[in-house]
Order: structure tokens, then C-alpha cells, then sequence
């Protein structure tokens, strides 16, 4: 997806954010034991800040230092925080290196990142208030490939194993615009993501916006689910990120 695609992603679902969060700041979020929606909003606003850190940054600098933001009402804090994140993004070349904590060559990564983080996020906090809002589906797609390819590559130092087991997921939208599959095989070493078809020992069939809740362990989730163990219950145990 290109970069303005993402930003525009991201300055949509940060609407969403507040406009979800604004009737239920006290409510719990539930993929989050201990926070409420407050607590995630000003997570949020944190994740915003050292995102604009690094955007900031010099190209082939180490991870930047950041200051936390100003205290103030929650989405007014985060308001400003994403304001500033929209401003350096805009005035970064996505081309170019800006530092980032997954060793990605160019700063293009901080603009799916930031958009896949608030997408989800946003979630969050819609299933807080209890009115889950539209998930795009190409940015559904993306983002279980960008915990394919960025966050499980370091499966096995975050606890992430197995012994072999395999879930495949497949999208049932009409008309995807992008492949729709994908094989998670669990190992010793890690897990290993292919985008094909194949029978695995658990398959998990849905919508894409689902199976975005599905891999991030957000429930309740409207999928199909087959195989032993159960995949609802195996990856909620095992793929904790």
C-alpha cells in the first residue's frame, strides 16, 4: 500500500479513535486486562510521540528519545500528539531512513505502522463502547501481513513456538484486492508465514476485518474455525504480542 493511502488510513481511524472513546473512557478494554479506554488513549498518544521522534530523526540514526506528551484532558493530548504525528509524516520522505525499532530500511515503515497501531487500537476502543465500526479490507489484508513480516520474524525470542502445528487463514471476501491466504507453521525456531493455500491443522475462514481481530486476539470474532486444538484457543495462548 503507499504511504498516502496509509496516512489517510490513519487520519481516518484517529476520528474513529476519539469519537469511540469519547462516551466510554471509563469502560475496560478487554484485549488490554487493567486499562480502560482512557489508559489506551493515552497509550496512544505515547506510541504517537515516539513515532514522531523517530520521523524526526536524522536518516541512519539509533532510536531517537522522546518526550512523553503534556498532560491535559485525554483526546485532547491525543489529539495533539496525532497532529504532530500527521505533520512529520507529511514532511518525511517515505524513501528515505528514519530509525525503527524493527531494522526496516526506509520510513515508510512509521506510515504503516502508525496505521495498522491506531486501526487496531481504534478497535479497541469501538469494542469498548460497544460499536464496532468498518474495517477496511486491504488494510485488513496488510495488516496480518505486517505481523507476519514484521512482528513474528522475532516469534521465538518473543516466546512464540511450537512443534510443527499449523493454521491456515483464508479470507472469504468477494473481490480481494490482495491474496487472501496465508500458512503460519510453528516451530522451535519461530513461525514461518507463507501466503498459500493448504490444509493445516487448524484453518480459521472469515471476512479479513475478522481474521484481523483474529490474529491481534481481539474477541469476540465472527469466524469459522476447524481442527484440534481449537485455533481460537490455541493462538489466544501462544501468538501474545
Amino acid at each position: 500500500m503507499e504511504p498516502a493511502r496509509y496516512l489517510a488510513h490513519l487520519e481516518a481511524d484517529v476520528e474513529r479513535l476519539v469519537a469511540a472513546a469519547s462516551g466510554a473512557l471509563d469502560e475496560p478494554v478487554a484485549a488490554c486486562p487493567g486499562w480502560t479506554v482512557s489508559d489506551l488513549v493515552a497509550h496512544q498518544s505515547g506510541v504517537y510521540c515516539f513515532a514522531t521522534a523517530q520521523l524526526r530523526a536524522a536518516p541512519g540514526a539509533e532510536l531517537a528519545r522522546f518526550e512523553p506528551p503534556d498532560p491535559g484532558p485525554p483526546l485532547d493530548v491525543l489529539r495533539a500528539s496525532a497532529d504532530d504525528l500527521f505533520a512529520a509524516l507529511r514532511d518525511t520522505d517515505p524513501a528515505e531512513h528514519r530509525p525503527n525499532w524493527a531494522g526496516k530500511p526506509t520510513a515508510a515503515f512509521w506510515f504503516r505502522r502508525m496505521a495498522q497501531e491506531t486501526l487496531v487500537h481504534r478497535l479497541d476502543a469501538e469494542l469498548a463502547a460497544g460499536a464496532l465500526g468498518p474495517i477496511d479490507v486491504e488494510l485488513a489484508i496488510d495488516g496480518i501481513d505486517e505481523l507476519g513480516d514484521t512482528f513474528l520474524p522475532h516469534a521465538a525470542r518473543r516466546g512464540i513456538t511450537g512443534t510443527g502445528e499449523t493454521v491456515h487463514l483464508h479470507a472469504t471476501d468477494d473481490d480481494l484486492p490482495a491474496p487472501g491466504e496465508w500458512m503460519f507453521t510453528f516451530h522451535a525456531q519461530g513461525v514461518d508465514v507463507d501466503h498459500r493455500h493448504g490444509k493445516g491443522d487448524m484453518a480459521v475462514r472469515g471476512p479479513a476485518g475478522q481474521l484481523l481481530l483474529f490474529v491481534w486476539n481481539r474477541r469476540p470474532v465472527e469466524v469459522e474455525c476447524f481442527g484440534d486444538p481449537d485455533p481460537l484457543e490455541f493462538w489466544s495462548t501462544t501468538v501474545r504480542i
